[in-house]
Formats: structure tokens, C-alpha cells, sequence
């Protein structure tokens, strides 16, 4: 039991304690044990890594290059997976860049561990690169490296806006964050 504990472990976003908690439902109601097989077999046979945006492909379609009527003259580059998937439900209708993480000299991640070097092949004087990653310290760096380098290639760069989000009350916005909303706003359309 400790070894399908261990296991269940290495899957991103489970504890422990999750783990065991699966197990212990596993073992007592046997039926999800053959629901799980079905689901595991069909993401075995139906998804891979997109090789050219590392999203996912479903039966070797990949939901962003694929896709024809998508603008191909827009990149936004994010971080994770997880991000990619909230920029597709968003009304964002260009491609995507996935880094599979951001610079953290701390945890040893330099430009040379994530996907830079494929995402400046994709990009020419055509393509307009939109940057999408963590307001942190680490997403400000990659971001600056980024920037500095695809210089040379495109003019076209820009970075999502920073404010106040939605449902956000100004008295418990941090001086940063409405300096950024201010600075980011629109002009209302009449």
C-alpha cells in the first residue's frame, strides 16, 4: 500500500494524505477502480504534448495550432499548462507558447530548462508576442529576458495589464497593484 502511495504522490497536486484517501476508496468500492482504467486508457490513446506549443493535443490534434481560425500572428507565452488553458477559455483568439515553468535561479531554472529557444524559432518581424506570465518576481524576469532577446526579432511585444481585478475593493488593493491600474486604464467607449 505504502508503494501505490508513493506513486499516487508524484502526480502533481497530491498529498500524502490525498493519496491515501484514494487508495482507501480504491480498495473499498472496486468499481472506480474500473472507471479509473477506462479514463486512464482513454487519456493514454487520445492525448500527447503538442511538440510545437507543448499544449495538449487531443487525437493528435493540438487545440491551438490546429485550429485555422486562430490569428497565427500573435503568440502569447505563458507558463504552465494550466495557464494555456485559462488564456483558450478566454476570448483571446491567437496562439500560444508554453514555457513549462519560469526563470528561478533558487530552484536552479534557467532560461536553458524551459522553452525559450522553440518559441524564438516561431516568432519573425510578422508575429506580435504577448506575454502572459505570473505578476511575481519570477514571471518579471522571464518576461525582461524574453523581451531582451526576441528584440532583435519582432518590434511587436507587449504584456497583459495589471490592476484591480474584477470584484476588487480599492480599500484592500495593495499600493503596487492600484499604481498599475492606474497607469493600465481605458478610456470608456460611449
Amino acid at each position: 500500500m505504502e508503494k501505490i502511495i508513493e506513486e499516487l504522490k508524484k502526480i502533481n497536486g497530491i498529498s500524502k494524505k490525498a493519496a491515501e484517501k484514494i487508495v482507501f476508496d480504491l480498495i473499498i468500492d472496486k468499481e472506480k477502480i474500473n472507471s479509473l482504467e477506462e479514463l486512464l486508457e482513454q487519456i493514454k490513446n487520445t492525448y500527447t504534448e503538442c511538440e510545437k506549443c507543448f499544449f495538449f493535443k487531443e487525437n493528435n490534434k493540438c487545440g491551438f495550432c490546429d485550429n485555422k481560425n486562430r490569428n497565427a500572428n500573435i503568440i502569447c507565452v505563458v507558463s504552465t499548462k494550466m495557464d494555456a488553458i485559462k488564456i483558450l477559455d478566454s476570448s483571446y483568439n491567437g496562439l500560444i507558447h508554453i514555457l513549462n515553468g519560469e526563470i528561478n535561479l533558487n530552484k536552479n531554472i534557467g532560461p536553458e530548462k524551459l522553452k525559450l529557444s522553440e518559441l524564438f524559432v516561431r516568432i519573425n518581424k510578422e508575429i506580435e508576442l504577448l506575454l502572459a506570465l505570473n505578476l511575481t518576481f519570477e514571471g518579471e524576469v522571464t518576461s525582461n529576458y524574453i523581451a531582451t532577446k526576441a528584440k532583435s526579432i519582432t518590434e511587436k511585444i507587449s504584456r497583459i495589464a495589471r490592476g484591480i481585478p474584477l470584484g476588487g475593493v480599492i480599500d484592500y488593493i495593495d499600493q503596487e497593484t492600484l499604481n498599475d491600474a492606474i497607469l493600465n486604464r481605458k478610456k470608456l467607449e460611449s
